[in-house]
């Protein structure tokens, strides 16, 4: 019984840390690349090979910008000559290829990226889940983008960008290139981002767009690429695709952190279920003992007595119609 306790107490530990603390961050690279660019030739290649590794294809998100330099005939700064412009304006670029990740200008090397600077910046995390659906026929497509703030967001001037890319263009460019990698298209946002207003923990923000997909583009390679940036610093909080696995406990899954009061309690503690009813309330004391408490449910309210409780600190799990829901309190 006591190891049962003790497993049990965990799991709503850890339920209230994942409920509060972060998600995963994906490594943002913007590649800024040129389609007459030589050196962009012969370097793209190895680059586009280490970021297409198995390993890494749910830790990284990617997309290509091109600049007038160093050949404005480059056909994909031609299609979009305004905002390629103005993507790159927002970093100190000087050549082609560079990239730049996480929001940090990279210097010119060969190759561009090594796997051992890939690596330094992945296994991180974030406080916000950028969470990004689409949906709608191939010449008209409906965006909705969500911004989950799963702990507490440092203070900052940040702006969300969305932009439309393509996965795969097969074209051959002057430079000898046949294989273009998530190739900017348009912006859905302004380039320099829209204005974002820091969540509260366990807040989100919700963006919807819509777009037309041009005959020039394949429409089966046509996705959105969504991300916040604290824009004085140019660091990448996070980002999001629709390619991505759902983020386990965003949804109704999710063990949501509930509000205990009065806290400290002494005979009852109140929690407020949104639009739920509790059907079981199991609360463990700090040593992982399960104690016997009774419940009453009050509407979308449960009424917990607390009367019978030692003073100390006590974990809280309701499991409810629609979710489950964990929290602590002090019993003074």
């Amino acid at each position: 019984m006591k190891k049962r306790s003790a497993i049990l107490l965990c799991l709503v530990m850890a339920s209230l840390l994942s409920a509060q603390e972060s998600a995963k961050k994906y490594l943002l690279i913007e590649h800024f690349t040129n389609s007459k660019c030589p050196p962009c030739a012969s370097k793209n290649p190895v680059f586009y090979n280490l970021i297409g590794q198995a390993q890494y294809a749910d830790d990284l998100h990617h997309i290509s910008v091109h600049p007038i330099f160093p050949y404005p005939e480059c056909v994909f700064y031609q299609a979009n000559t305004s905002e390629n412009t103005a993507w790159t304006n927002l970093y100190p670029i000087s050549g082609t290829p560079t990239i730049v990740l996480n929001g940090t200008t990279q210097n010119p090397a060969t190759p561009i990226l090594t796997e051992a600077k890939l690596q330094t910046f992945l296994g991180q995390t974030s406080p916000l889940y950028v969470q990004v659906s689409e949906s709608g026929p191939n010449n008209a497509r409906t965006v909705n983008v969500k911004a989950k703030a799963l702990g507490e967001i440092p203070a900052g001037n940040y702006k969300i960008f969305v932009a439309i890319a393509e996965k795969v263009v097969n074209q051959q460019t002057p430079n000898g290139e046949t294989v273009h990698r998530n190739v900017f298209r348009k912006m859905l946002t302004a380039v320099a981002g829209d204005a974002f207003t820091v969540p509260s923990t366990g807040a989100l923000n919700e963006y919807n767009f819509n777009y037309s997909i041009p005959n020039d583009w394949n429409a089966n390679e046509v996705y959105v690429l969504a991300f916040v940036k604290e824009v004085d610093t140019k660091q990448v909080l996070n980002s999001g695709t629709r390619f991505d696995p759902v983020l386990s406990g965003t949804e109704e899954a999710e063990p949501t952190t509930i509000r205990i009061s009065p806290n400290p309690a002494s005979d009852f503690a109140w929690v407020a279920l949104a639009e739920d009813v509790a059907q079981t309330v199991e609360v463990f004391a700090s040593n992982g003992q399960r104690v016997s408490v009774s419940f009453e449910n009050q509407g979308n309210a449960v009424s917990i007595s607390t009367i019978s409780l030692s003073p100390g600190i006590y974990f809280v799990k309701i499991d409810g119609e629609k979710g489950v829901y964990v929290g602590k309190f002090v019993r003074g």
